[in-house]
């Protein structure tokens, strides 16, 4: 069993690895914006709930805090984003939007629904609902081992 494990692990980082690639290849060949597959992933968060802390950016995107600082630095600076303190508590900053540019928001959501094409192909709707509830729970599982570590430091 510990065997079929590693080699679950092993491909989930595979899969992570090339996803990131396709993605970042796809938006390079893009005519509307470069980003790189980190940047698509938090400004498509951010297009959907606009205006929330970067603790929340961090813990939904699961990016590490060194990538999750240089990607919101360069999306500030393409001017995509603005950081802005929070009125409510000063000591967290708040992530928004600066530029919803419909074209980028098309852009990605094409790319988006052309990579999920490539990756579930052959698939059947059942299979893919199946293996959605596996990552979801696998995401749980991490999610709750990182937060029980961080408790631990």
């Amino acid at each position: 069993m510990d065997i079929i494990k590693g080699a679950s692990i092993f491909l989930s980082a595979s899969i992570d690895a090339l996803l990131d690639r396709i993605l970042s290849k796809k938006h390079r060949e893009s005519d509307v914006d470069t980003l790189t597959a980190a940047q698509a992933r938090i400004l498509f968060l951010l297009w959907r709930k606009d205006e929330i802390p970067i603790q929340e950016v961090s813990r939904i995107t699961n990016l590490q805090k060194s990538t999750l600082t240089s990607t919101l630095s360069k999306l500030q600076k393409a001017g995509h984003i603005k950081l802005i303190p929070c009125q409510t508590d000063k000591r967290k900053t708040l992530v928004k939007v600066t530029n919803k540019n419909h074209d980028l928001v098309a852009l990605n959501k094409r790319i988006i629904d052309e990579t999920g094409e490539i990756f579930y192909k052959g698939f059947r709707d059942d299979e893919i609902a199946l293996y959605e509830s596996f990552l979801k729970r696998s995401l749980y599982n991490l999610t709750e081992f990182q937060n029980e570590r961080k408790e631990d430091e």
